[in-house]
């Protein structure tokens, strides 16, 4: 009786003060006064309550399996805000990325007075759940068709256009040289000059 009355005045110290669990005694200490304690209680609102704060000691002790569901067992109790932004933020401490972000999005709809917080727990788990997903599945290229032979590319148009400009530069030229007048001197440099040659004497002796 006596042991119980002292559990009982811890549990009250307990409900008064979250942040004081386990501080004086061992998570499965307080385990165990909670789950006496809920035998008792009657009110959805306190059990939900005691569901959760013994949850936060199942996590605690490392029970992930009885945290999540005592964490179930009390938004089935009395499905409040709080409980359920507690729920995505223990999924997001356990890895459960996509389902913490599946729980903020639920509290953000259903109980938008705790927005504010379900959005930045939707946002840290959407950046964990991304980075988990490309370290799973990192990005590959793949080729999975035939080339098409007639396919024409940037790099070809580009060719195609240098090719063409300068056949129309080489008839350009062709075209300028043709055009120059003809030297009348055929054969003969035009600098070159006839220079006549004196006819021979005859002479008798």
């Amino acid at each position: 009786m006596a042991l119980r009355l002292m559990l009982l005045f811890l549990l009250i110290g307990l409900l008064d003060n979250p942040s004081l669990e386990a501080s004086s005694t061992n998570q499965q200490e307080m385990i165990k006064a909670i789950t006496d304690q809920l035998t008792t209680v009657h009110d959805p609102k306190e059990k939900a309550k005691l569901y959760c704060y013994r949850a936060r000691n199942y996590a605690k002790a490392g029970e992930q399996a009885k945290a999540i569901e005592d964490y179930f067992k009390a938004i089935n109790a009395s499905y409040d805000g709080w409980i359920l932004n507690e729920l995505g933020y223990f999924m997001y401490n356990s890895g459960e990325y996509e389902k913490a972000y599946n729980v903020a999005n639920k509290v953000m709809t259903d109980f938008p007075q705790f927005k504010k917080e379900a959005a930045k727990l939707k946002t840290q788990a959407k950046t964990k759940w991304d980075e988990e997903y490309l370290k799973n599945n990192p990005p590959t290229i793949t080729i999975d068709t035939v080339p098409d032979p007639d396919r024409v590319t940037r790099q070809d148009l580009i060719n195609k256009t240098k090719t063409s400009q300068g056949a129309i530069n080489s008839s350009k030229a062709q075209t300028s040289n043709s055009s120059k007048p003809v030297s009348k001197h055929w054969g003969k440099h035009p600098a070159t000059k006839h220079i006549p040659v004196p006819k021979q004497r005859n002479y008798d002796p």
